[in-house]
């Protein structure tokens, strides 16, 4: 279930001091579980840093510094909520370029939602890579997503804004809802992703403005929720020819 609210265009992401506080025994049950998934998944499994939110408002997210191996011990025992209250911060973009709206049609090689279509760019917030002082630079982990999953460069896209955020009740995942506008067009996009992205795409989809609805009731069946409800949540203003 996906809980929908307003994020504002100015809003921020700041980092509490606080940090997680753990008992000995949790500790222990968490690194316990750690080590486990580490056994089956092997050594690309890495403990990073993320960060979870605590208040959430309208004007900015409060969140702080946790790590990765935390939220694999809550997702894979999901009654560990109650004490350690992971909420990882995630970016997800819905990017409009002159011939409409890009989704994504997930490689059957990932471990989540293979086959399925979404909007292009997401990806968590990444700790190490993007505190400045206390703020997060969610603009440009958008940004980053961007250039990893389909090629596209930050010199393409014109505007950036915050629209809204979906807060998942059962994963506790809050995506930052994030419209971006592309210069390019649909052709140019589609060729950058075929000669230099990543393969976490096996092809794209540009669906024009006016054929969103139909689209959307269309392939319902095979959209990321998450998707389904940036697209219901955004106020439509198509791209102007510059």
């Amino acid at each position: 279930m996906l809980s929908v609210t307003k994020f504002n265009p100015s809003a921020i992401v700041q980092i509490s001091g606080n940090p997680l506080q753990l008992s000995s025994d949790l500790n222990s049950k968490v690194e316990h579980l750690w080590q486990a998934e580490q056994k089956h998944r092997g050594k690309a499994l890495f403990n990073g840093k993320i960060i979870s939110a605590i208040e959430i408002t309208h004007e900015k997210i409060l969140g702080r510094i946790v790590e990765y191996r935390h939220l694999i011990a809550q997702h894979k025992h999901p009654e560990l909520f109650e004490v350690l209250q992971i909420r990882p911060v995630a970016v997800s973009g819905l990017l409009e370029c002159m011939d409409g709206i890009i989704f994504g049609r997930r490689a059957t090689s990932m471990t989540q939602d293979a086959g399925l279509l979404e909007l292009v760019p997401s990806g968590g917030l990444d700790a190490h890579k993007l505190i400045d002082g206390n703020t997060i630079n969610y603009r440009s982990q958008i940004l980053l997503e961007l250039k990893e999953e389909i090629g596209i460069s930050s010199k393409a896209i014109t505007n950036i804004k915050p629209f809204c955020l979906i807060d998942d009740i059962e994963s506790h995942v809050i995506d930052i809802g994030i419209a971006l506008t592309s210069s390019l067009s649909a052709n140019e996009i589609k060729a950058i992703h075929r000669d230099t992205a990543t393969k976490e795409y096996s092809d794209l989809i540009v669906v024009p403005h006016t054929d969103i609805a139909q689209f959307i009731a269309d392939t319902r069946q095979q959209l990321v929720s998450t998707s389904i409800a940036l697209i219901e949540n955004f106020q439509w203003q198509p791209c102007l020819k510059l």
